[in-house]
C-alpha cells in the first residue's frame, strides 16, 4: 500500500527528518510538507480534496469525465488538476489523470506555546 502524509512541519523538522534517512538508509515515507497552514489550506482546497477523492474511488479518468463527475467547469478542473501535479499528489496516466496513493493522510497539530 502506498501512502502519502501531507503535513505541515518547520524547516528544522523536516531537516531532522532527512538526516535519519540519509543516516540509516531507511526511507521515512512519502510526506508533502507545507511551511504553514495557510499554505496547505490555498494549495489544498476543498474543491481539490474532492477531486482528490474522487480519483482514487474511481480510478484513472480524464479531465472532461472527471469535470461532469464533480459538476464544475473543465477550465477549472485541468487548473486544479495542474496544481496538484505540481505537488505530487496526481500524476499522468494512459486514461488522464490519476492520484497514485491507495492513501492520503492530513496531519494538521495545533499546539499551544506555553
Amino acid at each position: 500500500m502506498r501512502k502519502v502524509v501531507i503535513q505541515v512541519e518547520n524547516l528544522e523538522k523536516g531537516l531532522n527528518r532527512f538526516k535519519t534517512a540519509w543516516e540509516t538508509g531507511e526511507t521515512q515515507g512519502e510526506f508533502i510538507t507545507f511551511d504553514s497552514v495557510e499554505t496547505l489550506l490555498k494549495t489544498i482546497t476543498t474543491k481539490r480534496w474532492e477531486l482528490l477523492r474522487v480519483l482514487q474511488k474511481d480510478g484513472p479518468m480524464g479531465i472532461r469525465p472527471l469535470a461532469r463527475l464533480l459538476g464544475r467547469d473543465v477550465k477549472n478542473v485541468h487548473s486544479d488538476i495542474q496544481a496538484l501535479k505540481e505537488i505530487g499528489l496526481i500524476e499522468d496516466h494512459e486514461k488522464g489523470v490519476w492520484v497514485p496513493f491507495d492513501q492520503i493522510e492530513s496531519h494538521l497539530i495545533l499546539a499551544s506555546v506555553a
